[in-house]
């Protein structure tokens, strides 16, 4: 297992599902309903998101390819994203890029209701506020940049292990309900907004430096061989003239 992808894949998406400040949205959507529906209702979070993010890691290159895009590209358009997404929680709003109107909707006007509230549990909850287009766009970067099987695996381990480290904040949540108050939310809200734009910043340079510098070792050789053309024509013209 490649190391380097692990920490990669884990420090990302710490980042960017930022499990603590998420146990907040997960106790707002819950409420008072009983531990053991938290429980089972945090399992299910846990699996769907899994789900989607392993499938990223281990698809999500195959996608890319299928569409003709190429990395340097997604991770252009990935970072302006999680660039959106960093700044709007640098100035402490909710996730516009992965609440939709419906979901905010069911964020505000969610009954105290078990079926309503496990429905609301897969959307938005785990899609898209969870493994929405930020989340996705690292672990597919991630495993880009580490394409042999020890990297996969690697990406695919750090995901998996900061998705249960999520699931386990979602299950405890009734114990961790008195310590996150409405204003150490805001705190970790900013806090991990700045982590975002700092993650998309190098994600955008990457993007950018691997586009230019393909660009530049294509162009390159023609400049080489042209240069030496010319140096050619110009050592034969004395050789020309001497006959």
């Amino acid at each position: 297992m490649d190391h380097v992808a692990f920490l990669k894949a884990f420090l990302g998406l710490f980042a960017m599902m930022n499990p603590i400040g998420n146990t907040g949205i997960f106790i707002s959507m819950t409420g008072d309903l009983p531990a053991r529906f938290k429980a089972k209702a945090a399992l299910k979070v846990t699996i769907v998101v899994l789900i989607i993010l392993i499938g990223a890691v281990f698809g999500g290159t195959a996608i890319l390819n299928a569409f003709g895009i190429s990395l340097p590209a997604f991770q252009l358009a990935g970072g302006l994203i999680v660039l959106g997404i960093g700044f709007n929680m640098l100035k402490g709003g909710e996730n516009k890029s992965h609440a939709t109107p419906e979901g905010k909707k069911k964020l505000e006007d969610l009954q105290a209701n078990e079926a309503k509230v496990s429905n609301a549990l897969i959307v938005p909850l785990s899609m898209p506020i969870l493994g929405g287009p930020g989340s996705i766009t690292t672990v597919v970067t991630v495993a880009a940049a580490y394409p042999t099987l020890s990297g996969q695996i690697g990406a695919a381990a750090g995901t998996a292990a900061l998705t249960l480290i999520m699931g386990v904040c979602f299950a405890l949540s009734g114990l961790l309900q008195r310590f996150i108050t409405p204003h150490a939310q805001q705190i970790i809200l900013r806090f991990m907004g700045m982590i975002l734009v700092a993650i998309a910043a190098d994600m955008m340079l990457t993007g950018f430096q691997q586009s230019v510098g393909g660009s530049v070792k294509r162009i390159i050789p023609d400049i080489v061989d042209e240069v030496d053309a010319a140096q050619t024509a110009r050592v034969a013209e004395p050789d020309a003239t001497a006959k």
